[in-house]
């Protein structure tokens, strides 16, 4: 296939498949007029899963499915001939059209199979991927080179698999070698019966703050298990799904220790990026306390909630630049926000005392001023801004970063490459201690989060 022109408008589909979710990404650009997007939509193949044994996934699946997608992101997709005949419209322009159409499904996909042949059968015009462990690794190697990352560390969390991915940069001397190391961790669930049953595990009382009767305990878990719902505000099964996967990573890191233990206080650009359905149901503060607490991670670092998956969508189009034979993107669009991540060294037995004072200015916006406590947990939003933003502070009382022993940061946030949409600040005492009962743990997380 022919590069593209960096020069011309395109309009390019992406179809991710992947924890029983359909993804469609349709991304836009004409750099020209320096407008580039990507429209995203979701569907849930859960309600399906008591019809999938029937064969659902046929052509007349993707007919409906492709209709529906042209009215969510009210765009011209598909043809129909007086004879149902169907086919992709060539990309016209803005609205009209497509230059063509990939559909990516995760090797761990439920009947796999059977939807790859449904795809294949539908349209030959339909370039067919397989998201598997070697496609990652290609791809997290070519995008920590792209963003000028030497530690990069993939948290994918969803209720069946949990997997960290990380690529570091080798070094000797001090000098880079060009090299890149990839290693993976990964923890499965076969099916809903013993996953429902691990709510009997003895370390769920461990995480608890919800103090909940046995038999509530595991219908509640029961019921989130076979249903799996993305949106939840009951706040007992909030607390239930929290304590799930602060065991499920620190599973993880106790398996794999080596291989995750040094990251965000070996590298001083270090980048998390983290994805799946459970960051969704947790929201972001609650799902980094089950990701720093597990996986016992100590230092500084950017992360990335990427709960849309283009980084899976597009990261290998966005590594190629203008070697890419679908679509040119640029960062913006891939990793629009960043939340910095600051875990400090801290005294212990210091309770309650500023550790932090800094100040947020820009050209739209008013100096604010924030700080952060002893032995908590704060995430500080910035404001909304179309310009530059300045964020700069000292820290206090002894207190300094992984790995340099700095005192002091200055930000910039740039929404044209780098947006920065919050910073974290995790000035807990270490190490992190639970327990020893649900009533200990509601306390301990009253004075770490400010929401809870």
């Amino acid at each position: 296939m022919s590069k593209l022109s960096v020069l011309e408008k395109n309009a390019y589909i992406n179809i991710l498949i992947k924890d029983n979710g359909i993804w469609a990404h349709l991304a836009y650009t004409d750099f020209n007029a320096n407008r580039e997007y990507i429209l995203s939509d979701y569907t849930d193949l859960n309600a399906l899963k008591f019809l999938l044994d029937d064969n659902v996934f046929t052509k007349e699946f993707w007919f409906e499915y492709f209709d529906t997608i042209e009215k969510v992101f009210d765009w011209d997709i598909v043809d129909k001939d007086k004879d149902s005949v169907f086919t992709f419209r060539d990309f016209k322009a803005e609205g009209d059209g497509v230059s063509g159409v990939r559909v990516q499904i995760d090797d761990n996909q439920d009947f796999f199979t059977e939807i790859f042949n449904s795809v294949r059968d539908f349209s030959n015009e339909v370039s067919l991927r397989v998201i598997d462990d070697a496609y990652l690794e290609t791809m997290l190697k070519g995008l920590s080179q792209r963003i000028d990352i030497d530690d990069l560390l993939v948290v994918d969390m969803d209720l069946f698999h949990f997997s960290v991915f990380r690529v570091t940069a080798e070094y000797e001397k001090g000098r880079p070698t060009g090299h890149q190391i990839f290693s993976k961790s990964k923890m499965s669930w076969k099916d809903e019966i013993p996953l429902i049953d691990s709510i009997k595990d003895a370390r769920f009382g461990a995480f608890l703050s919800t103090e909940l009767s046995e038999k509530n305990l595991q219908n509640t878990w029961a019921n989130f298990v076979i249903d799996r719902p993305i949106f939840v505000q009951d706040r007992p099964l909030l607390d239930i799904v929290r304590s799930y996967a602060t065991i499920q990573n620190f599973s993880l890191f106790r398996d794999n220790r080596k291989k995750i233990e040094t990251f965000g206080r070996e590298y001083t650009r270090s980048a998390m990026i983290i994805t799946g359905n459970i960051p969704r149901v947790l929201g972001k503060s609650k799902t980094l306390m089950t990701i720093i607490d597990g996986l016992e991670i100590t230092g500084n670092f950017d992360c990335y909630f990427d709960l849309d998956l283009r980084t899976i969508a597009y990261g290998k189009s966005y590594v190629e630049m203008t070697e890419s034979t679908d679509i040119i993107l640029t960062r913006s669009s891939l990793l629009p926000r960043v939340t910095k991540v600051i875990i400090p060294q801290t005294k212990p037995g210091m309770k309650n005392r500023v550790v932090f004072s800094g100040k947020v200015q820009g050209i739209d916006t008013e100096q604010t001023d924030f700080y952060a406590l002893s032995s908590q947990f704060t995430m500080i939003e910035m404001p909304p801004h179309e310009n530059r933003l300045l964020i700069e502070g000292s820290f206090r009382n002894g207190v300094k970063t992984i790995p340099l022993g700095e005192t002091k940061i200055n930000y910039m946030s740039t929404p044209e490459s780098t947006k920065i949409g919050s910073i974290l600040f995790d000035c807990r005492p270490r190490p992190i201690v639970y327990g020893p009962d649900a009533h200990s743990n509601k306390l301990k997380l009253q004075l770490w989060l400010n929401d809870y």
